[in-house]
């Protein structure tokens, strides 16, 4: 919230400079750093509850991660009049988060995010000289891996449990919201917010008793680029 607050600010200021702005309409490419937290969200069948007592059905747990992330990203800007801008953009991220989190004792159930490629449309309102304000939304793919292991312990004479390992691809969503600044006519700087939503995945550890954990990942950047204008 308060990146959306602080990119808002940065629009306001920027329209008070000028109240013309160039047009922005072309092709453009960028590379981008930045600062994410992903999260991860995850349950299995509760081993204790029994359909004549009341108890819960699934045992959650859940856990967080903060990594550096980069990436570069294409689009097409179309600037129609003074007062809109339309456009489409593919982008790839990489990061390395990695999340771990309880379920029931002795175990440990992971998650880790590897790459994102994303596609999507962006509208926004040129402001000062070739500056832009906007948001931004679309489709996400993400690289996930996945780990359960059933016997977690702290002493190093005792053999661990076996891992159960699982490499997955998420589609989810995307939205987010952001400023470019005009350093010249073709190049710029831009601080960005993103939302994703990899939704939920489910991973098979006992095929006989189809016993599953399932896991529903999403993260939060926020990202400095700087890209050129064609």
């Amino acid at each position: 919230m308060k990146v959306i607050v602080l990119i808002g600010a940065a629009g306001l200021a920027l329209a008070s400079t000028s109240a013309y702005a160039q047009d922005v309409s072309g092709f453009r490419v960028e590379g981008r750093v930045g600062w994410e937290t992903g999260s991860v969200d995850a349950a299995i069948p509760n081993p204790d509850d029994d359909e004549d007592e009341e108890g819960d059905e699934f045992l959650l747990a859940s856990a967080d991660d903060d990594r550096p992330s980069y990436g570069a990203e294409i689009g097409y800007d179309a600037q129609i009049g003074r007062s809109f801008v339309v456009g489409a953009y593919a982008g790839a991220d990489f990061s390395s988060n990695s999340m771990c989190s309880e379920l029931v004792e002795d175990d440990l159930a992971c998650g880790e995010l590897d790459r994102t490629f994303t596609v999507g449309l962006r509208a926004g309102v040129p402001i000062g000289e070739n500056s832009l304000i906007y948001a931004k939304g679309g489709y996400s793919n993400g690289k996930f891996k996945a780990s359960y292991d059933p016997d977690v312990t702290d002493n190093d004479d005792e053999e661990p449990g076996e891992v159960a390992r699982f490499s997955d691809t998420r589609d989810g969503y995307h939205a987010g919201a952001g400023v470019e600044v005009g350093i010249s006519s073709s190049v710029y700087a831009k601080l960005e917010y993103t939302y994703t939503d990899f939704g939920e995945g489910s991973y098979l550890l006992d095929e006989e008793d189809e016993v599953a954990f399932d896991m529903s990942t999403d993260r939060h950047q926020v990202l400095l680029g700087l890209g050129v204008r064609f």
